[in-house]
């Protein structure tokens, strides 16, 4: 939550203690215009129910199971762009600055069995191996 801090979120819930649609209905009274989505379940359903009739639910592929909105509210599924005009333009928003990479996590390179077990865990931010 402090990183979301950080980063300027207007709001921000634990939605693993936080009762998450009391919270979006508390924040936006009309209902949300939009989430995204980038795990999805039982919590990230009950969530959605928050966005309003008209709003947008944006999640990429690869998300399982798939969400669920009700009639009324669009789901965008999406891929990552894999393409060098795509790079290129990462690359330039990156040397625009500042860039912060979040790693919730370090590991020596001995323990990389360790990390992979890790990626299974809730955690916020990326993971890194330490090579040296």
């Amino acid at each position: 939550m402090a990183l979301s801090q950080r980063l300027g979120a207007d709001a921000i819930v634990n939605g693993r203690k936080d009762d998450v649609v009391a919270a979006a209905r508390e924040f936006a009274a009309g209902g949300l215009g939009a989430a995204l989505v980038t795990v999805s379940g039982e919590a990230a359903n009950r969530a959605l129910t928050s966005v309003r009739d008209g709003g947008r639910v944006a999640c990429p592929h690869g998300a399982m199971p798939d969400p669920t909105v009700r009639r009324g509210v669009e789901l965008i599924r999406y891929n990552g762009a894999r393409s060098k005009d795509a790079t290129d333009k990462l690359n330039r928003l990156i040397d625009s600055g500042p860039f912060d990479v979040h790693v919730a996590r370090t590991f020596p390179f001995d323990r990389v069995v360790d990390a992979h077990r890790a990626l299974a865990t809730h955690y916020v931010g990326k993971l890194a191996l330490r090579v040296s």
